[in-house]
């Protein structure tokens, strides 16, 4: 008879089961899970098997067992679904082999240890990962977060990255080893924490005070971007190339010549928790960008000074380009950019000059790419001779093309 593998969540810290969860462990002829949880059950008799990577060979193996008709039990601390094991094992096991039973969660016990409710918080995990997008994504929303670290990611680490990123107005609250005889909970602002040193197992908060910051997701003035004068997408063919973009969450998104960083500040906002790229060789523009970035708090912008194509080797390969700053005469740029660009990826080039059109629609062409175009001008209000007029922009060629998927 093969028995579904129970993946059962002990209290985070104390690590003790549920009651209704205690004669499920007794009965069970193997327990799995990672050695700190194991230890927790000196007493049991079965066999024991500890947690080894690549998950899927872990998996493969409590499949072996449970075929065999033993009972499994796999360990987990707090809810295993929520950023624990049980995903992983569904995926690989299938839903009807596997029956998840929670306990109360890392980031409900810290929300009840500092008296706020947790239904709000963005829950983010940086255990393992390299990639603090989501976390600079949801501070750029201005939401309290719980984040789940490691021994790199600790609360050093994150202090000085968010302090590095110009985040504010935050404070952070460290819950080391929760839930423990030798629990400890330290709050402050962020500075405090930069030589903060504590337990592998801690859980940070991070809330933010009273803001009056009220910024659009999209259509800010041009008066409000620090620029050098005209140097700027305007607002109507800015809000254009975003909306052709066809942006989403998750993405990795190139802005090439991004001048003040207009177009990526207000991608940053649309495409949630994605990474975008501000690229630009200009010293003066480059330092706009920064201060750009900070005066709207668009934390998942990266600044990146350099010439281009040379400037994009070391970037991950993006979902979406866009070229504001012109494709340069010998096409280096746009040429290395669709390479670049995975496939399903979008590329959306603005142009005033006919030769950049012109090398945008030969390159589109000699790679079999679909492409589209429309020619843009729009005319803004202006005070003249006590009355308005229609004051017309440059117009801007916008072409678009999608690169396929194999």
């Amino acid at each position: 008879m093969k028995h579904a593998v129970h993946i059962i969540g002990l209290h985070p810290g104390s690590l003790e089961p549920m009651e209704s969860s205690r004669q499920i462990i007794c009965e069970a002829d193997v327990l799995a899970g990672g050695k700190r949880l194991l230890d927790k059950f000196p007493e049991f008799n079965g066999e024991l098997l500890t947690f080894f990577t690549p998950v899927a060979a872990f998996a493969e193996k409590l499949d072996e067992l449970r075929q065999s008709g033993k009972r499994i039990v796999l360990l987990a601390d707090g809810d295993p679904l929520l950023f624990g094991i049980a995903e992983s094992m569904i995926r690989n096991l299938g839903s009807d082999s596997v029956c998840v039973i929670p306990c109360v969660s890392t980031v409900q016990l810290a929300a009840a240890k500092i008296g706020k409710g947790w239904k709000n918080f963005e829950i983010i995990s940086l255990h393992g990962r390299t990639n603090s997008s989501p976390l600079f994504g949801a501070l750029q929303r201005v939401a309290d977060c719980a984040v789940y670290t490691d021994h790199i990611n600790n609360p050093a680490v994150i202090a000085k990255k968010l302090l590095e990123k110009g985040v504010a107005n935050y404070t952070m609250t460290v819950l080391d080893q929760l839930g423990t005889s030798s629990e400890k909970i330290t709050t402050g602002p962020l500075d405090k924490f930069l030589d903060f040193t504590c337990s592998d197992l801690n859980l940070v908060m991070l809330t933010v005070g009273h803001c009056s910051c009220n910024h659009p997701v999209i259509g800010r003035s041009d008066d409000d971007f620090t620029r050098q004068k005209g140097l700027i997408t305007k607002l109507p063919v800015r809000a254009t190339g975003l909306a052709l973009l066809g942006l989403s969450r998750g993405q990795t998104i190139w802005d090439l010549g991004a001048g003040c960083g207009s177009v990526s500040i207000e991608a940053s906002f649309l495409a949630k928790n994605s990474q975008v790229f501000a690229v630009e060789k200009d010293t003066d523009r480059f330092e706009m960008i920064k201060e750009n970035v900070r005066k709207f708090g668009a934390f998942t912008v990266v600044p990146v000074q350099g010439t281009m194509p040379q400037a994009l080797a070391e970037l991950p390969d993006p979902d979406r380009i866009f070229i504001g700053g012109g494709i340069g005469k010998d096409s280096s740029t746009i040429t290395e950019a669709t390479a670049r660009l995975k496939p399903g990826g979008r590329i959306v080039v603005h142009a005033i000059l006919m030769g950049s059109v012109q090398r945008t629609k030969e390159i589109f062409e000699q790679l079999g790419w679909q492409w589209q175009a429309m020619q843009l001008q729009a005319s803004i209000s202006d005070k003249l001779a006590g009355d308005i007029r229609f004051k017309a922009q440059n117009p801007v060629t916008i072409m678009w093309a999608d690169k396929p998927e194999s």
